[in-house]
């Protein structure tokens, strides 16, 4: 689970310093939750975190996303608490 943790938090980093798009972090996020659903979501926090990532691409209108940078930073906050 360690390994996943790394994994989510470095997407999440990245979402942060707007080096990796939102599209691809949502659909790997989103690939995780389809395919290993059952291992994730025994843990609440790898699960939050994971529902979170895969809704970093969700607009509100066209060109206008609901989460920003603050967000990302509450989200790698709540995930190392």
């Amino acid at each position: 689970m360690q390994d996943i943790h790394q994994q989510i938090r470095s997407r999440m980093v990245g979402l942060v310093q707007s080096s990796v798009s939102r599209e691809d972090v949502a659909d790997w996020a989103l690939a995780l939750i389809k395919n290993e659903s059952a291992a994730y979501s025994s843990n609440a926090t790898l699960w939050t975190a994971l529902d979170r990532l895969a809704g970093a691409d969700l607009q509100t209108g066209p060109g206008i996303y609901l989460h920003g940078e603050e967000d990302f930073r509450a989200w790698v906050a709540d995930l190392d608490a």
